[in-house]
C-alpha cells in the first residue's frame, strides 16, 4: 500500500507533486471513493482518444457505484495499487500496478497499465506515472515489472525503453479491432535489480 503513518496513528492518503514545464503542476495520488465520477468520465474519454489500449470505448460499463466500491477495494489489497495524475483539478492520467498473481512463486513479478488523456501528451506526465509505479515495486520488494504494448504505439515504447524496459517477445494478433484488423504487442520487462533508483 501507498498510505502512511502519521506519528499520531492516521493514516494519510499518498500524494507527490512535480513542477511541469509552464508552471503546471501535477499531483499523483492514490484514488479516493469522492473520484469515482471523474474516474468514469476520464476512462470514457481516453477510450475514445487512441485505439493503443485494450477496451473498445462501449466497454466501459461501471456505474457510480461500482467504481466507488472498486476504488474502495483498493485499500485493503495489499498487492496492487492505482494511481491517478491530476492537473488543474483534473483526473489527466492513471496507472495500476500489481503482482501477476497471488501465488508464491509469482510474487516476485508485477504487471502495469497506463493511459494519459491525448491533450496531455509530451508532458511528461506519463513518465513520472511510470516511476511511481517503479516506486512501489521497489517498496513491495518486486524484482520484475512486466507490460505489453502495442507494437505501433511508438511513442509508449521509446518511453519504455528510456526506462531500462527490455522487449522479451512478439504477439501476434493480439488486439482484434471492430473493423476485423489485427494489432501485434511488445511484451516488455523491466529487472529492477539492473536499475538505479529511480529519480523525481
Amino acid at each position: 500500500m501507498c498510505d502512511y503513518e502519521l506519528d499520531e496513528g492516521k493514516s494519510v492518503p499518498y500524494k507527490e507533486k512535480y513542477e511541469l514545464k509552464g508552471n503546471k503542476q501535477l499531483i499523483i495520488r492514490v484514488p479516493e471513493e469522492t473520484d469515482a465520477q471523474a474516474l468514469i468520465d476520464y476512462m470514457k474519454t481516453v477510450d475514445c482518444e487512441t485505439h493503443f489500449l485494450a477496451r473498445e470505448p462501449d466497454e466501459f460499463d461501471f456505474t457510480l457505484e461500482q467504481e466507488a466500491t472498486f476504488i474502495r477495494n483498493l485499500v485493503d489489497d495489499k498487492h496492487s495499487q492505482m494511481f491517478v495524475g491530476e492537473l488543474d483539478g483534473q483526473i489527466v492520467a492513471n496507472c495500476s500496478v500489481g503482482i501477476v498473481m497471488n501465488k508464491r512463486r509469482y510474487l516476485h513479478r508485477a504487471a502495469l497499465g497506463i493511459a494519459v488523456r491525448k491533450a496531455y501528451w509530451g508532458m511528461g506526465i506519463g513518465r513520472l506515472m511510470m516511476l511511481e509505479c517503479i516506486k512501489w515495486c521497489k517498496n513491495n520488494n518486486i524484482e520484475q515489472l512486466e507490460l505489453e504494448v502495442v507494437t505501433q504505439n511508438e511513442r509508449a515504447v521509446t518511453m519504455y525503453r528510456n526506462l531500462g524496459f527490455q522487449i522479451h517477445g512478439t504477439k501476434k494478433h493480439a488486439l482484434k479491432y471492430g473493423d476485423g484488423t489485427y494489432a501485434d504487442e511488445y511484451f516488455m520487462i523491466l529487472f529492477l535489480d539492473e536499475i538505479t533508483k529511480p529519480k523525481n
